[in-house]
């Protein structure tokens, strides 16, 4: 209903073109249709016989459906009472009474309006043509059909009563003849007169553009003869015998052939040209319809089988207009799918990444030369060969790899797959290599299937493994002994290599801690990392925790900057003599001593992280652990699996306060995670714990002083 509310629009548009009232141009155009109906009306009313009190034939309810069709703009309803004053004056020129000329003017008025109506509703294309656009559709003559039977049943009791009011007394005839012959007047001027309107616009616009007209759809040149000259002289000489009705129709099978072999524009002829002629020889008396009992049966008889021939030649050359274009829909849509596949397997065939699709059960579909390639070593599979590519897979330790794990197969169960490293063994190779699977489902309305896209991640692998020994020189590698401490760190990795590093460093007068984490992960993270402990370690007085972070920050301004990328610091110098911690915290923000007695403290950041905003001298805070207090400091890894939020850091100090070392809180801590296999990011714990004062016999556990390693 869009389309039509769109098309009505248009043609309201159209009204409103020209001003606020009709132009000179508008009332000539009027005055012309005026002109052209009173002539169709007069001619029908030619026909009038005494019994039925109506014309035996009227062109004029056809064009009176063009006229308003057609109808000047901005005013319409100027014609339509010029309609109804021609319709009048014709009448009672023609010998009507006063009385039923009104009410004969107001009944065709209103079959007009009331048929352009189911048009304006239901076929807005061929009412916003105005009369300039032929019958393209099957449902277009439906609705004309409609339109024009039933304005004529509406309009037939209006016209009875004039006939009644004019003659005296009317019959059921009156009302079958007026349904009859207005209702095929209908269904073949009408099209005619589109028909002919957009033959005009064409032959002005190929006159304009000059260009020829398309011939190729016009049909055969020897069917037009036949259907046009040939059919109407069959009918002619038909009906000049005489002959009994029912033997005229088989001349119906010349109507079935031109709907089955012309356009829908050369039917119209056809038809028009057929019917004129069974019509005009029943008037004349001659003819099968001829041998019926009165005129008015007689030329009821022969209008409704023009009307029999119209509907039925115009509904064949419609559906097979709509049936060619359709196949030409249809070939075009092919072609541009033969294109696009042709495109799509160009794409996929020069794609870096291996696609690989199956169907629902499992059978290749597309296997593009990359994936041949990572799986088997050649670009040339037998593409009906499902299952040679996947004998050489297997988990990332070498370990077979069973039937349901392959990644199209758990796609296909549902589960999410994505970034999954697998190994391969390719026949004839003598190093394996690591491949990349994610897989995605096709949707069951699109047939079902997986789509697997493959990366070679071999080398990636060896980038990783080298961070990750840059990552592993990081941490220290020598246990510590401090009397009156107890020391103790844990890391558990994430599957990426990231930018996480604790640090510690003996002093006489003390113990140096750090917690870093470099934002990003990957290499580059790890090798900053790296350049951040070496230049902690190069500063002349690691004391001075404010004073160290300061010139790490200065030194590093400009590898920050290049790389975008900016350090969390936790930096703590403790005396051991008293437990004094001077720290600095440049946005890390996750340290917390808690006490002996229960107390919780928490360890601010006193600045931005480095390479934020560089610039100002760091400050240091202090605090003091007495015996039995614990000081903790912990990677975001661990906050963001706790729940991401600062109030989860209530966890922490629950969970430590039964820890007797810092090994066992380290411990603590990591176990509120759960598991540690599937962390997102790195987890790393620095504890310590003050168990003496200076001065107390101190008898440290080996186990005490173990930096412990977790591989995920």
């Amino acid at each position: 209903m869009g389309a039509g509310r769109a098309a009505r629009r248009t043609g309201a548009e159209a009204w409103d073109a020209g001003g606020s009232g009709p132009g000179e141009r508008d009332l000539v155009r009027t005055l012309a249709w005026a002109l052209v109906y009173s002539a169709a009306a007069a001619l029908g009313r030619m026909t009038v016989v005494g019994d039925a009190g109506v014309s035996l034939v009227s062109p004029a309810a056809g064009v009176s459906v063009l006229w308003l069709v057609a109808r000047a703009r901005p005013w319409p309803w100027v014609d339509v009472a010029a309609l109804w004053l021609t319709s009048l004056l014709v009448l009672v020129l023609t010998g009507e009474g006063a009385a039923s000329a009104l009410l004969l003017a107001t009944a065709v008025t209103l079959q007009a309006v009331l048929c352009v109506a189911v048009l304006e509703r239901f076929a807005p294309h061929l009412w916003a043509g105005r009369g300039r656009v032929p019958l393209g559709r099957l449902s277009d003559l439906w609705w004309l059909l409609l339109g024009a039977g039933g304005a004529a049943v509406l309009s037939a009791p209006l016209a009875q009563v004039a006939v009644h009011v004019g003659a005296g007394g009317s019959t059921w005839d009156t009302p079958l003849l007026w349904f009859a012959r207005n209702t095929v007047s209908v269904v073949t001027i009408v099209p005619l007169g589109w028909t002919f309107g957009a033959w005009l616009v064409g032959r002005r616009a190929r006159g304009t553009l000059r260009q020829p007209s398309d011939r190729r759809t016009d049909g055969r040149a020897a069917d037009r003869l036949v259907a046009l000259v040939l059919a109407p002289v069959a009918y002619l000489l038909w009906f000049l015998q005489g002959t009994q009705p029912a033997v005229v129709f088989p001349l119906i099978g010349l109507t079935v052939w031109a709907g089955s072999r012309l356009p829908a524009r050369w039917v119209v002829l056809h038809t028009t040209l057929c019917g004129g002629v069974v019509v005009q020889l029943t008037l004349m008396g001659s003819g099968p319809f001829a041998h019926l009992d009165d005129p008015v049966t007689q030329i009821g008889v022969a209008q409704l089988y023009v009307g029999l021939l119209a509907v039925i030649g115009l509904a064949l050359a419609l559906a097979g207009e709509e049936r060619r274009q359709l196949v030409r829909e249809l070939s075009t849509a092919r072609d541009r799918a033969q294109e696009q596949a042709a495109l799509l397997t160009a794409v996929v065939d020069t794609m870096s990444e291996g696609v690989r699709v199956v169907d629902a059960s499992g059978r290749v579909v597309v296997r593009n030369p990359i994936a041949a390639r990572l799986l088997a070593g050649t670009s040339h599979l037998d593409p009906a060969d499902s299952t040679s590519d996947l004998v050489g897979l297997a988990r990332p330790d070498g370990s077979p790899l069973r039937e349901e794990e392959l990644p199209f197969r758990r796609a296909l169960a549902g589960h999410e797959v994505r970034d999954v490293d697998l190994l391969v063994r390719v026949p004839g190779q003598s190093e394996p290599r690591f491949v990349s699977f994610s897989a995605t489902p096709i949707p069951a309305e699109s047939g079902g299937g997986v789509v697997t896209v493959l990366r070679d991640v071999t080398l990636h692998r060896t980038e990783l493994r080298r961070a990750a020994q840059v990552q592993a020189s990081l941490l220290p590698a020598r246990r510590l002994e401090v009397p009156g401490f107890d020391l103790a760190a844990r890391f558990v990795p994430a599957g990426s290599v990231g930018g996480d590093f604790y640090d510690w460093q003996r002093l006489p007068g003390g113990l140096v801690l750090t917690m870093a984490d470099v934002m990003g992960k990957g290499p580059a993270a790890a090798i900053l990392a790296a350049t951040t402990r070496s230049v902690l370690h190069a500063h002349s007085d690691p004391q001075d925790v404010a004073g160290t972070l300061t010139a790490t920050e200065q030194a590093m301004d400009v590898d920050l900057v290049n790389t975008g990328a900016f350090v969390t610091v936790f930096h703590a110098f403790v005396d051991v003599r008293d437990g004094e911690v001077a720290y600095t915290d440049a946005g890390h923000g996750l340290s917390l001593v808690v006490r002996a007695d229960g107390g919780v403290e928490r360890l601010a950041a006193t600045g931005l992280p480095l390479g934020v905003a560089p610039g100002p001298e760091r400050v240091e805070a202090r605090t003091r652990l007495r015996p039995g207090d614990l000081l903790l400091t912990f990677s975001d890894g661990v906050l963001d699996a706790l729940g991401g939020s600062v109030a989860d850091l209530d966890q922490v100090p629950r969970a430590v306060r039964g820890a007797t070392t810092a090994d066992a809180a380290a411990e603590a801590v990591l176990a509120l995670v759960g598991d540690t296999g599937h962390a997102e990011d790195d987890l790393t714990v620095l504890a310590l714990r003050r168990t003496a004062p200076v001065g107390a016999p101190v008898v440290p556990s080996p186990s005490s002083w173990d930096v412990t390693t977790r591989s995920a």
